[in-house]
């Protein structure tokens, strides 16, 4: 029986490493990376019926970093798990944060998106400003007609 329940400890501890994710210490993007990957995008969401576009950089157990475009406005959208931290690199918009998402239906477990943002709270939205959203907060991108919003976005699960 010892020898047993050794047999399967030692089994699970050479197997650990083979399912375990590797995750870098630290991870370098270039200014110009990012402005070629914008501009890119930036192609794509004109070309896109939402007007939206986005780049997976990183994903990892605790969340994933990504780059978006959107040449229109975003939907309301409410996430269960994750925080959103957002960081403007070029553009203006409108964020709207708290209230309730308009006509909202699941499109991903904890996940609910809709046609906007019903009582929230409004604010201007530029180059350089970072906001993060808790989990279970309605949010919604607005943009004026013709412009473009380049933004980097830092999803990070939480415990709640």
């Amino acid at each position: 029986m010892k020898l047993k329940v050794l047999s399967v400890l030692f089994a699970a501890l050479v197997a650990a490493p083979v399912f375990a994710q590797q995750v870098s210490p630290s991870t370098m993007l270039d200014s110009k990376d990012i402005r070629l990957t914008g501009d890119a995008l930036l192609k794509q969401a004109k070309a896109s019926p939402d007007g939206l576009a986005f780049k997976m950089l990183f994903t990892r157990p605790d969340g994933n970093e990504q780059i978006t475009v959107r040449v229109k406005s975003g939907q309301g959208e409410w996430h269960r798990d994750y925080a959103d931290v957002l960081m403007v690199l070029s553009g203006h918009a409108e964020i709207i944060t708290g209230g309730k998402v308009i006509n909202g239906k699941q499109t991903a477990p904890g996940e609910i998106r809709g046609d906007g943002v019903q009582g929230g709270k409004k604010e201007s939205f530029n180059a350089g400003d970072v906001i993060r959203i808790e989990p279970q907060v309605a949010h919604q991108v607005i943009l004026s007609p013709g412009s473009d919003f380049r933004y980097f976005v830092v999803k990070v699960k939480t415990s709640r």
